[in-house]
């Protein structure tokens, strides 16, 4: 009877050990399933998400040739007066050519860009954002230079178009006297009110390959300015102009650009605070210059626009700061 339950417990003992290497092996299995699962479908997410990247990746290169064929599109259609696309603005367009007219012309601007705001210069200066934005028809009765700017919601600005305009009723160069509202006061003195419209000229020429931020400009009065026989401001009396921007023409047809500001005239000593600033940019030199992007590979690349130039007697109108009272000149 002993002998037979030791026989038992060993023959149960032996068994229990048997099965514990299977249960191991049965839970090894199943991990292993389920980190092949796993792997399998990380796998998939990433297959997945390569194809999303790739998918995405063609619509973008759609997108961009789409754009690209539009632009060579317009620039075809463009005459040769209407400057082409830059950076996917493209210029403003008039609806009547430069050229001769006897009678007053009205000019009408587009951009192609939608959403574009177009600003607009008829005094010879580039215009920038602080020109006149266009918001109608312009009208032109006498010899004018109009020139535009486009400025796109998601894009720089264009490059800037121009036209002038002749018109037999334009002055015939004589240059006109100034019209400034000098008033006599109690004291003796002379006033010149706040927003006085104040003619000066350019007394040397200016490039924008030899000009730096800050520089100071040769800048004078233009004409005397009296109340009838006294004078208090005469001629040739210098103005304080800075150049506020400064740049040189660049390779891939880049042209040059100077800005400037306008801050006071000296009258014998006295400062008349002065405001006004203006922009003059150089032409562009095509057809790389209408992307922005020089020709690789080619000579063309070293090909530069122009610099920006403002001659010796060019005008400029800036305007009296505050009321200003000046004693007759001696």
């Amino acid at each position: 009877m002993r002998i037979q339950l030791v026989l038992v417990l060993a023959f149960s003992t032996t068994s229990v050990f048997a099965q514990v290497p299977q249960n191991n092996l049965a839970q090894a299995a199943q991990q292993a399933a389920q980190q092949a699962a796993q792997a399998a479908q990380q796998a998939t997410q990433a297959a997945q998400a390569a194809a999303d990247r790739a998918r995405a990746d063609a619509e973008l290169a759609q997108l961009r040739a789409q754009l690209d064929a539009e632009r060579a599109q317009a620039n075809a259609q463009r005459s040769p007066m209407q400057t082409p696309l830059i950076l996917g603005t493209a210029a403003p367009v008039f609806s009547i050519k430069a050229g001769v007219y006897r009678i007053p012309i009205t000019v009408k601007l587009k951009s192609s860009t939608r959403g574009a705001v177009i600003y607009y210069t008829t005094d010879g200066w580039t215009p920038t954002t602080a020109s006149i934005r266009y918001t109608g028809p312009i009208s032109i009765d006498s010899t004018t230079t109009l020139q535009a700017i486009a400025i796109g919601p998601y894009s720089a600005r264009s490059l800037v178009a121009s036209a002038v305009y002749r018109l037999p009723s334009s002055s015939t160069g004589a240059v006109a006297e100034q019209a400034v509202p000098v008033v006599p006061d109690s004291t003796g003195k002379f006033l010149i009110a706040r927003d006085t419209a104040v003619s000066l000229v350019f007394s040397g020429d200016i490039s924008s390959k030899k000009c730096d931020v800050g520089d100071k400009l040769p800048l004078v009065l233009a004409r005397d300015i009296a109340f009838g026989d006294v004078v208090v401001a005469k001629k040739g009396m210098p103005a304080e102009a800075i150049v506020t921007e400064a740049d040189g023409a660049h390779p891939g047809g880049m042209p040059g650009i100077i800005s400037f500001e306008v801050r006071s005239l000296s009258v014998d000593g006295t400062a008349i605070r002065l405001r006004g600033s203006a922009t003059r940019e150089g032409q562009a030199k095509l057809p790389n210059a209408a992307a922005l992007i020089p020709v690789v590979g080619g000579a063309i690349i070293f090909r530069h626009g122009k610099d920006a130039e403002i001659k010796q007697g060019t005008e400029f109108t800036a305007f009296v700061d505050e009321n200003v009272s000046l004693p007759p000149l001696k």
